[in-house]
C-alpha cells in the first residue's frame, strides 16, 4: 500500500476536494498541506484522524498496511473454532451418555427426520 501522504491525496481526489480547501479545514497553509501529501513532512496520528474526519472516511484507509505477522489470520481462527466445536460436541455427548437424566439419543444425520429424540 502507498505511504500515508499518497493515500490522503488519492482519497482527496476521489472526493474532488482541493488542496486549498483541505488546508483551510486543517488550519494550515496550502504549501504545508502539499508537503504532507508528498510525504515531505511527518504526519501525526492526530493529523491523520483530522484528515479522515474531513474526508468522512476511516483513518485506517489512510495509513499503510501493517507488516506481515501483525495481522490476524482468519483461516487459522476458523480452523481453531472448528476444532473447538468438535471437542465441545464430543464432550457434550460423553457427558449426556453417562447421565441417565440428561441422556439424549441423537438420530443419525442421514436419517429422514434429523430430529433429536429424548
Amino acid at each position: 500500500m502507498a505511504p500515508t501522504g499518497e493515500n490522503i491525496r488519492i482519497q482527496r481526489q476521489i472526493r474532488n476536494y482541493s488542496q486549498a480547501g483541505m488546508a483551510y479545514e486543517l488550519g494550515i497553509s496550502q504549501a504545508a498541506y502539499s508537503k504532507m501529501e508528498r510525504d515531505e513532512t511527518e504526519i501525526t496520528i492526530r493529523r491523520v484522524f483530522e484528515v479522515a474526519e474531513i474526508l468522512e472516511i476511516s483513518p485506517f484507509l489512510l495509513m499503510p498496511k501493517p507488516k506481515s505477522g501483525s495481522a490476524i489470520n482468519l483461516d487459522s481462527i476458523i480452523r481453531i473454532l472448528r476444532k473447538l466445536k468438535k471437542y465441545v460436541w464430543t464432550k457434550f455427548l460423553e457427558t449426556t451418555s453417562q447421565d441417565p437424566i440428561l441422556a439424549i439419543k441423537v438420530t443419525d444425520r442421514n436419517s429422514s427426520s434429523g430430529k433429536l429424540q429424548a
